[in-house]
């Protein structure tokens, strides 16, 4: 007896309920993948499709070939995305979402940011006035064998994202504005400045005090700390948040490394003069208390 045809398309489309969503899913020579690094509250990520080298030779020149504008991925465009201003080699970017792209030739690239950020990678987006457009040299490195993005060096304000694929790579310079103002006028700083015998809680007497030397350079108040309460925090930099209360940062090598808000310095005054300060921690009592000399 022949069965017949609609109870066989109903046992299919059983059949096809039970089968997970998951695995319904098209999977993709050059996987999805993200990357995500946040400076000083301004998040920049990256999102691409991941191509590998699987044993091809020339990628660029080759495989891609010179001349050709590519998008640093595969399938859709990679996208930059950023919540506040940015600099990428020294070009503003505003926050928003953004495609990449690159154009290919011997020696030199171009650079292409571009507000479209939904675009396949083909066809190749037509050059417009809201794009930005500039060179760059890429270099050589390890062998990736898939195309990776990287944040790397990343410090106060600035931090370098790296494109690698092949022995191939090229480094992009970011800057963020900061948060906080760094620097003080100097009429303003002139309260705060010299020596203080600061002794943390708890310490005992016969314990010398730290020093603190406060100075004004570059525009910065700088503290000189001897001895430091760890080696970063020799030469911290003092951040003022609002009248006579700074929140600290860890300056190396020239460089703000750290800024921590979560420790203050709180400065009293008699008579409109600086007297000294307090060390306000996370516990909500001073950690140390420092006088004048």
């Amino acid at each position: 007896m022949t069965v017949p045809t609609v109870r066989l398309h109903g046992a299919c489309l059983a059949l096809l309920l039970l089968v997970p969503a998951g695995l319904s899913a098209q999977m993709r020579a050059s996987e999805r993948g993200s990357v995500s690094q946040t400076i000083d509250g301004t998040v920049i990520t990256i999102d691409y499709s991941r191509p590998q080298v699987r044993g091809r030779d020339s990628l660029f020149g080759g495989v891609e070939k010179w001349g050709a504008v590519w998008t640093p991925g595969a399938n859709y465009a990679t996208t930059l995305e950023v919540n506040r201003p940015v600099k990428i080699d020294g070009h503003p970017v505003a926050p928003g979402k953004y495609s990449l792209w690159l154009v290919l030739q011997p020696g030199e690239w171009t650079m292409v940011i571009d507000p479209r950020h939904r675009m396949y990678h083909l066809p190749y987006p037509d050059s417009t006035a809201d794009q930005i457009r500039y060179k760059v040299k890429p270099g050589t490195g390890p062998f990736n064998e898939m195309l990776t993005f990287t944040f790397e060096n990343v410090h106060a304000a600035e931090g370098t994202l790296f494109l690698r694929w092949g022995t191939t790579q090229v480094a992009f310079h970011l800057e963020v504005e900061p948060k906080h103002k760094l620097t003080i006028a100097a009429a303003d700083a002139k309260p705060y400045l010299g020596t203080y015998a600061l002794r943390w809680t708890g310490q005992p007497d016969s314990v010398p005090p730290s020093k603190t030397t406060l100075v004004l350079e570059n525009g910065m108040l700088i503290g000189h700390w001897t001895p430091a309460p760890w080696p970063e925090a020799a030469t911290i930099l003092l951040v003022q948040i609002k009248e006579d209360w700074f929140m600290v940062g860890t300056v190396v090598n020239g460089k703000l490394t750290d800024l921590m808000d979560e420790w203050v310095f709180e400065f009293a005054k008699k008579d409109g003069a600086v007297t000294g300060y307090e060390i306000w921690g996370d516990r909500d009592q001073p950690d140390g208390t420092a006088t004048r000399e």
